[in-house]
């Protein structure tokens, strides 16, 4: 099995990730759409990232990296790494309602840690680093994260930044770096600045990640989290200001009944 990099054609930042890697990584054109470098291997899709559901599922992938933008209507400018899968009875932009992709607690560490190595770096001083939680597609059982760069809608990034995103990408598919910890997190914002803090200063890995705007979850989702994260955490952590009392008491009770452990963190 190898590790995969995606870039979609339907996604400009996608592409020129992949320039990038063409030409700074040593990849061997297979075909048009499909290159080799060491071991790993970069693909290249026709649609778009987040409605290709069911992807690498027939490439005998054990994880796929997908290259992509990142659009901030505030205009903040940011490197980020997140999984993918929608908490609610909505699918908006890909995936299938109510359903998680699988996803690895190590590659995320790895993936966040080296963008805030490239970030230093690269001297991109200007720019966030952060995790964000668990949204949109593409629906698949392959372990998946997405790596990007992006602010403003109507800017491409600069060229550093998406050799940050090159560069993470290629690491991530060569080696994982090991958390002391691995976990489910709830609760809090989209940018999960609490996951951020913790996986860069406290050595915890983060899989699935549901933030306090898509509470209340069931069981079922909260199954999900853990068995669809690929190292099986048996850690769940709160960050308890970032979730309403009742959501607190609702998660306690499932966890209770799936033999989760738990811990809080403000």
């Amino acid at each position: 099995m190898v590790s995969v990099i995606v870039a979609s054609r339907m996604d400009e930042v996608s592409m020129k990730v992949a320039e990038i890697l063409k030409e700074c990584y040593d990849f061997r054109e297979v075909d048009e759409s499909l290159y080799r470098s060491h071991g790993v291997e970069l693909r290249i899709i026709e649609e778009r990232h987040v409605y290709a559901d069911g992807l690498g599922e027939d490439w005998d992938a054990d994880l796929l990296i997908v290259a992509s933008s990142h659009r901030s209507e505030a205009g903040v400018k940011a490197l980020l790494t997140h999984p993918v899968g929608n908490w609610g009875p909505k699918a908006e932009l890909g995936g299938s309602p109510k359903t998680l992709s699988a996803t690895s607690a190590k590659a995320l560490y790895t993936s966040i840690n080296f963008l805030k190595e490239e970030a230093d770096r690269l001297r991109l001083t200007d720019w966030r680093v952060g995790l964000e939680v668990t949204h949109h597609g593409p629906r698949t059982d392959v372990p998946l994260i997405f790596v990007e760069a992006g602010g403003p809608p109507d800017q491409i990034p600069e060229r550093r930044a998406l050799e940050a995103v090159a560069s993470t990408c290629f690491k991530i598919a060569e080696e994982r770096l090991n958390p002391e910890l691995v976990a489910i997190g709830f609760g809090g914002g989209h940018y999960a600045p609490t996951f951020t803090r913790l996986s860069l200063e406290k050595d915890i890995g983060f899989g699935h990640m549901c933030p306090k705007y898509a509470m209340p979850i069931d069981e079922e989702m909260v199954r999900q989290a853990f068995e669809k994260t690929v190292e099986r955490p048996k850690l769940a952590v709160l960050d308890w200001k970032g979730l309403k009392s009742d959501h607190r008491r609702m998660l306690l009770e499932i966890f209770d009944k799936l033999g989760v452990e738990w811990m809080k963190v403000r």
